[in-house]
């Protein structure tokens, strides 16, 4: 998926039992992939371009940080675009990152947007839970092809390959108890599932055993580093050994979530989960591993395809729907605002 058609990345609502295959695809971008069981470790050295200088600041915007003066603010950057990740800066709750099909996006605590970097298309996307200034990503550059594994330092501005070539990840989730822990869903190049446990130096592919549904994106429990999640058309599923087996949540099998956020509370995970059902679409609420889940909130429009939760401040939130309109909750996930674009 280098080029886009013209059809990518729009979502329509997702069935009430599973999502329709085509639908599915085109959220996902990608082809189908098999599991096989094979390590690969690999390294790469690939650097990326220079940020593009700002445009010119009106005088009633507010100051940039020095960072952001280096960076091109983002105007309407949600037309003709679609979201590929989400995260939140553990150094500020109020700034967050998106990864999407024309770059990377930052929002700052004043509220403006702007691209970190413009062009490359960000698939797996994910930043490191305590270092706000390490992100990883995948995907593709503007003159195709795969970027494999990559890492910044400087909050997405420089990359570089550091294993993988010429792999996409189209998800990827690190283990906030244990950032060396990422896993990868490599969809082309290589395909499977892949686990590092050197914070992307290495990796192994793992067998998969018992997922059934092409995953849409992944999560790995903060209290669990080898508990690992699965969005998917067919419902939630769930691995206790790192990737190796999965089995399905059954009470999602009949409303799949879509945007899912796990959030650590005490001993306890909680789950956050916009379900899709016969009678309706809405965030829900599980303390008891997906078992039950309880409607949390009916304020969020769209369908919501991501979620992130700040990691200094579990009452922030934040969601991104099918449209790219972006939403946050400051109470936890039970009221909502959409934040300007």
């Amino acid at each position: 998926m280098s080029q886009p058609t013209s059809n990518e990345g729009k979502v329509t609502r997702w069935s009430a039992y599973a999502v329709p295959a085509t639908i599915f695809l085109l959220i996902l971008g990608c082809t189908a992939w098999l599991f096989s069981r094979t390590s690969q470790p690999t390294k790469g050295n690939l650097s990326s371009a220079a940020p593009q200088l700002p445009a010119n600041q009106t005088d009633s915007a507010p100051a940039p940080t020095t960072l952001e003066a280096s960076l091109k603010p983002a105007e309407n950057w949600q037309a003709n675009n679609h979201i590929h990740g989400l995260t939140v800066s553990p150094d500020n709750p109020q700034i967050i990152y998106i990864a999407s099909h024309s770059g990377l996006l930052k929002r700052s605590e004043t509220g403006q947007w702007f691209w970190v970097k413009e062009q490359y298309d960000y698939m797996g996307f994910i930043a490191h839970p305590t270092d706000a200034n390490r992100f990883y990503a995948s995907g593709h550059p503007p003159e195709g092809g795969n970027l494999g594994f990559q890492v910044s330092q400087n909050q997405g501005v420089d990359w570089q390959e550091v294993s993988m070539p010429g792999v996409d990840f189209h998800a990827m989730a690190i283990a906030p108890s244990n950032p060396d822990t990422i896993y990868g869903l490599a969809t082309s190049g290589k395909q499977g599932f892949f686990v590092s446990n050197d914070a992307g130096q290495t990796w192994t592919q793992q067998p998969g055993s018992g997922l059934e549904a092409m995953p849409f994106s992944l999560n790995v429990d903060p209290l669990n580093p080898e508990r690992v999640l699965a969005t998917t058309q067919t419902g939630l599923y769930e691995s206790q050994d790192a990737g190796k087996t999965w089995s399905l949540i059954l009470s999602t099998a009949t409303a799949p979530i879509a945007g899912l956020a796990l959030q650590a509370e005490g001993d306890q995970t909680t789950m956050l989960g916009y379900r899709i059902s016969s009678t309706d679409d809405e965030l829900y609420r599980s303390v008891d591993d997906g078992q039950s889940w309880e409607l949390w909130s009916d304020q969020l429009e769209g369908t919501v395809l991501y979620m992130a939760a700040a990691p200094t401040n579990t009452q922030v939130l934040y969601a991104v729907n099918e449209h790219n309109a972006v939403f946050q909750s400051q109470d936890g996930g039970k009221t909502w605002n959409e934040l300007d674009s």
